[in-house]
């Protein structure tokens, strides 16, 4: 807003301020929803560099082409989720851009595998392994 502008504003009485202020958000509430909108644009591009219509583009994620405008286009009920699945369908290199973003901003810590161990040890075959048994009182 130019400053005339918000000075014709002040001297009718108005209160001038941002969104956030309005809101009254948080600075990482105010940070995620920039971020958000950010994404939308951010899926547009990726899709437009890449070639894609929205319909590949759906095809990818297995989603739908209106989901994909949806997304595009800023829609608030977007999840954070579907905004991140558009733009790893649509750039192959973002899931390693992504990865070492957030290894730069993780303590070095030795990796953890998501796969899980299962000991079979005193366990029958197609039977799963209880916790301990609950005391008696």
């Amino acid at each position: 807003m130019k400053r005339a502008q918000k000075n014709r504003f002040e001297h009718g009485g108005w209160r001038v301020g941002t969104a956030s202020e309005l809101l009254g958000l948080t600075e990482a509430e105010e940070a995620l929803v920039e971020a958000k909108l950010r994404l939308g644009d951010a899926v547009r591009s990726l899709r437009e560099k890449n070639h894609l219509s929205q319909a590949d583009l759906a095809k990818l994620m297995g989603s739908s082409q209106s989901r994909v405008a949806k997304v595009e286009n800023r829609d608030p009920e977007v999840s954070l989720e579907l905004q991140m699945k558009a733009v790893f369908a649509a750039s192959p290199s973002a899931r390693r851009e992504f990865e070492g973003l957030i290894t730069k901003w993780s303590v070095r810590a030795p990796a953890v595998r998501l796969a899980r161990t299962v000991s079979t040890r005193g366990a029958r075959r197609g039977t799963r392994r209880r916790g301990p048994e609950p005391a008696n009182t």
